[in-house]
């Protein structure tokens, strides 16, 4: 768990604001300075830990304390983003494994958001991300890809409503540190100019 050192308070952050939906925030800003304390990282972590979600979130990493997910948000491995709508705390959602424009992305929303708002705040995040361009117009990410539990039902159902197009069912493709035994992923993406989604049939997902 966290030291007794004080930590340093909340900084506010800078939001990106859409013209609809929800304010999507990075963590670090264009300066790459942090947005966010460990203060309020610390928070979101007890939050998880509060609604039980953080195993379902960090299926495959080993993320226990306050200490992990801090040094997990400071890895800059990861581009993490944090939301808000009407004013509340919304989730967050994080790239990594970065190749080229692709990578892979990870959502976690707060129990009050779970359904149809998290749904339409995913599609939110999605085109935010397809959206974004450098400095010389040149798009960021022409690529997403998602790698899921197979045996998380409710899981596969908000990928394919995301639009993504499922690639395959790789056995033991994942290790659940949890449970500690390796489980089947499902591979998923998602193109930038991709409108369409393949839908398998239940048998696909349970074994």
């Amino acid at each position: 768990m966290q030291s007794s050192q004080t930590l340093p308070e909340q900084i506010i952050p800078t939001i990106i604001y859409m013209e609809t939906g929800p304010e999507i925030m990075p963590f670090r800003d264009e300066n790459d300075t942090a947005n966010f304390s460990d203060t309020h990282l610390a928070q979101v972590f007890r939050r998880l830990v509060m609604e039980e979600t953080l195993n379902k979130v960090f299926f495959d990493q080993v993320i226990t304390n306050t200490t992990d997910f801090i040094k997990f948000c400071h890895n800059r491995e990861n581009e993490i983003f944090f939301v808000q709508a009407g004013g509340r705390e919304v989730g967050f959602f994080w790239l990594n494994r970065f190749r080229h424009k692709s990578s892979f992305i990870t959502y976690c929303f707060y129990r009050d958001f779970w359904g149809r708002n998290a749904l339409k705040i995913s599609r939110a995040a999605l085109d935010f991300l397809f959206a974004r361009t450098d400095a010389h117009g040149e798009h960021q990410t022409d690529l997403l890809l998602g790698l899921t539990p197979a045996n998380n039902k409710l899981a596969i159902k908000f990928m394919l409503k995301n639009k993504m197009t499922i690639l395959g069912r790789v056995p033991g493709f994942l290790y659940d540190h949890h449970q500690g035994k390796s489980v089947d992923g499902v591979l998923s993406y998602r193109q930038r100019q991709d409108n369409g989604s393949v839908r398998l049939p239940g048998l696909f997902f349970v074994r």
